[in-house]
């Protein structure tokens, strides 16, 4: 198993829990996908809102870099002072998407592995159907490369009956597998049966929308890439458009419904947290702040001859204030030491 995907034995139960009502390997990844995305819809709408804050923290960031450019170090305690005053993170939408690329990598993993996940055949019993198939049908099958499985089911589907007595009450749910979704057969690899078969469609249809999904949702973030946060999701269209042509035709589905129902999802997201209206309220949440840190307040300070006075100060004074009157306190405290 791919160390990235560990979540297959999970997404492998769900998918054979949906394929038992659906028998269609095609809708049954589309309905997984729609299923998915749903349960993760509570973590996407964080990410949302973390991304609209963003935006509207953007101008300070780089004011920030820009006037201390030549230190560093400033340039670090004014960004954390920034979060601190806001009340916003630069990690908070990680977690939705490292979430939804470990989903990725568990569903390649299911996509390879359909025999064992969603037909729930054992290991060992795969294992000797390879070398049933080596040994009475001529083929040289390895039983670790990443498409055996999806070869298998189809050499079950020709040759019921050499495979009857190993898969047992198992031989008819694998017969009837259903691969083909709209007349393409999923389990194919587009590099594998050459670029003018139908099975290049749903991959050419995934690394499409994919790229749609990348120009509206950085449309709708609100926020201004630069750099490497500009080229990472072309790099990233660029990598996953590779792996559609190199994985069954399956993952390519999967890829493309999920990024129609993310395009949705954005959609509706934007409405719930227009970029704007949140940087127009964060704006006026930091002007608010800015002024009452300006009001004066009337406190006691002690002088330098020992009289209590009376002072306006703001509290950029108070605090300034406070701290010195700490370093007293604690040079008070340790100077016989």
């Amino acid at each position: 198993m791919n160390i990235f995907g560990f979540l297959a034995p999970i997404l492998g139960w769900v998918m054979e829990w949906i394929y038992r009502f659906i028998p269609n390997y095609g809708w049954t990844m589309i309905l997984f996908t729609l299923l998915t995305r749903l349960l993760m819809f509570p973590l996407s709408v964080k990410q949302q809102k973390s991304t609209a804050r963003m935006s509207a923290f953007q101008p300070m960031m780089q004011e920030i870099q820009k006037k201390y450019a030549n230190d560093k170090q400033r340039q670090n305690e004014e960004m954390m002072k920034l979060q601190q005053d806001a009340g916003f993170s630069m990690t908070a939408g990680c977690l939705p998407m490292a979430l939804n690329m470990f989903v990725i990598f568990g569903v390649i993993e299911v996509v390879y592995r359909p025999l064992q996940y969603v037909l729930l055949v054992s290991k060992d019993v795969i294992n000797e159907m390879v070398t049933l198939a080596n040994e009475t049908l001529g083929t040289s099958l390895d039983a670790a490369h990443y498409t055996v499985q999806n070869t298998l089911i189809n050499l079950v589907k020709q040759n019921p009956d050499t495979f009857s007595d190993l898969l047992g009450d198992k031989l008819e749910s694998v017969v009837n597998f259903n691969f083909t979704f709209f007349g393409i057969d999923l389990s194919q690899v587009p590099s594998e049966v050459g670029f003018f078969s139908m099975a290049i469609i749903i991959p050419v249809l995934s690394v499409l929308s994919m790229i749609l999904v990348n120009v509206i949702t950085m449309s709708m973030s609100g926020q201004q890439m630069n750099g490497t946060m500009k080229i990472l999701p072309w790099a990233m269209s660029i990598m996953f458009g590779f792996i559609t042509f190199t994985v069954p035709v399956g993952f390519s589905l999967y890829y493309t419904a999920s990024n129609l129902f993310a395009l949705v999802q954005s959609i509706i997201l934007k409405k719930m947290y227009n970029p704007e209206e949140i940087k127009k309220q964060i704006q006026e949440e930091i002007e608010a702040k800015r002024a009452e840190r300006k009001k004066k307040k009337q406190v006691k300070v002690v002088a330098a001859d020992g009289a209590e006075v009376v002072k306006d100060v703001s509290q950029a004074e108070l605090d300034r204030i406070r701290l010195e009157r700490a370093r007293q306190m604690e040079d008070e405290r340790y100077k016989d030491e």
